[in-house]
């Protein structure tokens, strides 16, 4: 791997209206960071690749009249790019072949883009499928919700029959319906009763998770910025908007920031580590005897509003991950609190 240079270098890859991306971007200049933020709907009108070894060795990506030497970047962000955007006087069948020849081509460059990523989307694709990150929650010692992962009614049916504590349906992905014409619609955790007896015919049409209901004292949201930690304890019980999905609601009541105890930080650690990411958003609840019960780690998980609510500098920690460059590695962690 490249040393990184005496000027940072950043590229950032996400879609044109991110808010949460405009205070990284002011950090990063303040650190006298060079920046290009590109979206991949860019290509192929406005963004070009090029890699070549006809005549030494050559990776870069120009747009607007802008070159960057790939193998000079000291770090990418992943954020949240769009759709390649494809000429539509062509067919269906040939924007599907050139949609399938760029993510071949370009997703190949930038594997092959040796710096410091948050978070490489090929690892970001796996560490985000929920019954994976559970298995592997699991296997580090964490506590997690008894799951019940499946598309036959009947074994639904028998669950909620049986079982003599309270069920929960989850979303495995954001849990957000686009129906047409409308305003996108969430889906929130949501307890479910024999009223799911009536309905249950439609566990057929996907996979659905099922989960035990744990006891709440409080629970955490934890951001992770390599070996920065930033856990916010969110008092999910004392609003009733919030007791089952504090993500319903626009003005959260959060707690007393508490740091988490050294076993559970040493747990995530070696979790992360095996998922492979260095930017995580981890969510707890705290069961009235204190034990941390883990939920699901989401490696894109929005930051912003923590920071404009409780002043955490977490732009800041992005901007400085990024800038630093080199092969991450787990150290000590260093707690921020609020």
């Amino acid at each position: 791997m490249p040393d990184s240079p005496s000027t940072p270098r950043v590229l950032i890859l996400t879609q044109e209206f991110d808010p949460t991306v405009d205070p990284v971007v002011h950090s990063l200049k303040a650190r006298g960071a060079e920046l290009v933020r590109v979206d991949l709907s860019y290509f192929p009108t406005t963004l070009t690749f090029t890699t070549s070894d006809f005549d030494g060795e050559r990776r870069e990506l120009l747009h607007r009249g802008r070159r960057v030497d790939l193998d000079s970047l000291s770090g990418v962000w992943y954020r949240r790019p769009t759709a390649f955007a494809f000429d539509p006087a062509m067919s269906e069948a040939e924007q599907q072949f050139a949609r399938n020849e760029a993510l071949h081509g370009i997703g190949g460059i930038m594997r092959a883009t040796d710096c410091l990523w948050i978070n490489r989307p090929d690892v970001d694709a796996v560490a985000e499928l929920k019954p994976y990150q559970l298995q592997v929650a699991k296997r580090h010692g964490f506590r997690t919700p008894r799951t019940l992962l499946t598309n036959d009614p009947q074994e639904v049916a028998a669950l909620v029959k049986a079982t003599d504590r309270p069920v929960v349906y989850k979303a495995l992905t954001g849990g957000v319906i686009h129906y047409p014409g409308a305003f996108p619609s969430g889906l929130f955790t949501t307890v479910v009763g024999d009223e799911v007896l009536e309905h249950a015919d439609r566990v057929r049409h996907t996979m659905c998770m099922f989960q035990e209901y744990v006891d709440k004292a409080y629970e955490v949201r934890l951001t992770v910025v390599g070996n920065t930690y930033f856990p916010v304890v969110i008092d999910s019980q004392s609003m009733p908007t919030t007791a089952v999905d504090w993500r319903g609601e626009n003005h959260l009541p959060y707690g007393p920031y508490r740091p988490l105890p050294d076993d559970v930080v040493e747990r995530t650690q070696r979790l992360l580590a095996e998922l492979g990411i260095v930017y995580a958003a981890i969510d707890f609840i705290v069961t009235p005897d204190g034990e941390h019960v883990f939920l699901e780690v989401n490696p894109g998980g929005q930051f912003m509003w923590m920071q404009h609510d409780l002043q955490l500098p977490l732009s800041e920690a992005v901007a400085d991950l990024l800038c630093a460059g080199g092969e991450f590695r787990r150290g000590p962690v260093t707690q921020v609190g609020y």
